[in-house]
């Protein structure tokens, strides 16, 4: 139950982020040899049933590591890599967290004649993640981040 939990507080921070977040990317901290699932929200299916949809996930270093084409009811992960689909949101499920797994992954989606890309930039978790800045930082991107972490702890332990 406690690891449901935060996996629901985390999953919410990160659509809260990247609401109130600049750019395309959103920021995933995580540890070497844990699991992380990487969400990758898309609006084509929020209004109605798309037949013919194809998903894909790429590495930092550009190889695909999950392919899905919903029409042919195909998927294909590579080792250690897995993805569960549901109109409106599809997530990258990484069983065991490796160096090469940090960067930028891109989730794509496509319909006929339209795609969109969502990135996730993957970052290793300092060992102390409740300790402020010591200078180098930006100020208002780490004010953003708290404001986020407690909306996201208000809206999910209540």
């Amino acid at each position: 139950m406690w690891s449901t939990a935060v996996e629901q507080t985390l999953y919410l921070g990160l659509v809260l982020s990247r609401l109130v977040g600049e750019g395309d990317a959103v920021k995933v901290f995580c540890r070497p040899g844990q699991g992380v699932s990487l969400p990758c929200l898309y609006d084509y299916e929020d209004q109605t049933n798309i037949e013919q949809l194809t998903m894909r996930w790429t590495s930092p270093h550009k190889q695909l590591l999950c392919h899905y084409i919903k029409h042919r009811n195909y998927q294909n992960c590579s080792a250690g890599y897995s993805m569960n689909y549901r109109p409106g949101s599809i997530k990258l499920t990484i069983q065991r967290v490796q160096s090469r797994d940090l960067g930028t992954h891109v989730c794509s989606v496509g319909k006929p004649h339209e795609s969109s890309d969502f990135s996730i930039d993957m970052a290793m978790m300092e060992e102390s993640v409740t300790s402020a800045p010591t200078g180098g930082g930006n100020q208002a991107d780490f004010t953003w981040s708290l404001a986020v972490l407690a909306l996201t702890c208000l809206l999910v332990c209540t």
